[in-house]
């Protein structure tokens, strides 16, 4: 009898055979449209734009403090409560002079009443205490868009590095299939002579070693290639069911324009980083002030219109009108609030100090980084051509028996090796600018 694991196979089998996972598909893209979708889909950045609006809801609801608060109150209640009977009959109205008789004031009839109040609260800022939160608040809202643009070109930088690994393996996975085919072909070529017995086996068993070499580095950069294909499509905020493939080779390398200096200057002029931390300071000093202002008095204005009834169609109307002025003489933590508040105002101006060392270290380490990917590059240029060229020698006089098959073989590992430093030294420059632009915040 069959097991049910034979019993589904058939039925697989019968319907079509063994499912498999979708491949994903492939889209194209250049790498602006990298940087465009990253910015519309990125979570990162996405989370980073919402805390900004959340930001500045907030500052517009602290501004608001200072407008009229208008409420509404509705209450209904029974009560043989002597002083609530007899408080009830007056404001609506409806005291009599039977009222005064003192057995119904001592023991009252139950009685229903309807009370209505409006009111409305201005605040008066007569010491900017609304003022100053709404400052630095609204630094505070600055600052967290600044650092949404800091974000969003650490975003950037990233996308363009992911960008050209993808490019980088993808071109990798071309020359090593291609170093793979020619393998392949000798191995055809030996196998041949060796059934001819113009060549010994352990060539044979040489030239099949090394085809399988070459098949496992296809393997190895398509495993390379995929995962740099993630790393991508992770920072564009899309699902695994697409994989991009990336258009363009890396720019034609050009001479660094500017020294360190020029960067630095730029950097420290145009960083949202920077100007983020200093907004913070800004916010840090306004609290402070909040704090000290806590000791001065609120001020504010307060009208009431009452509505009272004993019934939907009895009742009375009264309304009051006042100013007044709430002081918190003594408040044991105020001292503390303060001394914290001092604490984190020197925290955020040591941080502007920080971001200014930490932006110029960054250019410095990026200006290194540009100028030695091209002297990597300037050692590397021209490799891939030359190595396909000494192949080609080597391989001709192999056939005319003036050469081994272990020149070849040499000259051909020399020959992958080159091209692959080439086009990887050519993606490290495009890196490198990338990272350069990005410390210096024109990405």
């Amino acid at each position: 009898m069959r097991s049910a694991q034979q019993w589904a196979a058939v039925v697989l089998l019968a319907l079509g055979g063994v499912p498999t996972v979708a491949a994903a598909a492939e889209r194209s893209l250049s790498l602006d449209e990298a940087l465009a979708l990253a910015e519309r889909q990125n979570p990162e950045l996405q989370a980073a734009q919402a805390r900004v609006k959340a930001q500045t809801e907030r500052t517009a609801a602290v501004r608001r403090q200072g407008l009229p608060h208008l409420g509404l109150s509705l209450d209904w209640s029974r009560t043989n409560l002597p002083a609530g009977v007899f408080g009830y009959k007056l404001n609506s109205g409806q005291f009599t002079s039977a009222d005064f008789d003192v057995a119904r004031i001592n023991a009252p009839a139950p009685l229903s009443h309807i009370g209505t109040t409006l009111s409305l609260d201005v605040p008066i800022d007569v010491f900017g205490k609304i003022g100053t939160m709404a400052r630095a608040m609204a630094a505070y809202g600055d600052a967290a868009t600044e650092g949404t643009r800091e974000a969003a070109q650490e975003i950037r930088v990233r996308v363009v590095e992911a960008y050209r690994r993808v490019a980088l393996a993808r071109q990798a996975v071309g020359v090593t299939e291609r170093v793979a085919a020619v393998a392949k072909a000798r191995e055809s070529e030996i196998e041949a002579r060796v059934e001819a017995g113009s060549a010994l086996q352990a060539d044979l068993l040489r030239a099949r070693a090394r085809r399988r070499q070459r098949e496992a580095d296809v393997a190895e950069r398509k495993g390379q290639q995929r995962v740099a294909t993630a790393g991508l499509t992770r920072l564009l905020g899309a699902g695994p069911e697409t994989e991009y493939v990336a258009l363009e080779a890396p720019p034609s390398v050009a001479a660094l324009a500017d020294d360190e200096a020029v960067w630095t200057e730029r950097a420290l002029r145009q960083r949202p980083v920077i100007r983020a931390t200093r907004r913070r300071a800004e916010a840090a000093s306004s609290f402070v002030k909040n704090e000290r202002n806590a000791l001065l008095p609120d001020v504010g204005a307060a009208g009431q219109v009452f509505d009272n009834r004993l019934g939907l169609s009895n009742g009375s109307q009264a309304w009051a009108l006042g100013v007044g002025l709430k002081w918190s003489a003594f408040d044991a933590a105020r001292g503390k609030r303060q001394a914290a508040a001092t604490a984190e105002q020197r925290a955020a101006e040591e941080d502007v100090r920080a971001a200014l060392d930490q932006v110029r270290l960054e250019v410095a380490m990026a200006h290194r980084r540009a100028i030695t990917a091209r002297e990597r590059y300037a050692a590397a240029a021209g490799g891939a051509e030359e190595g396909r060229e000494a192949l080609r020698v080597v391989q001709e006089r192999r056939k005319a028996g003036m050469a081994t098959l272990t020149d070849e073989l040499e000259t051909e590992t020399a020959a992958l090796g080159a091209a692959l430093e080439e086009i990887g030294a050519a993606a490290e420059v495009a890196i490198a600018d990338a990272a350069l632009k990005r410390a210096a915040g024109e990405i």
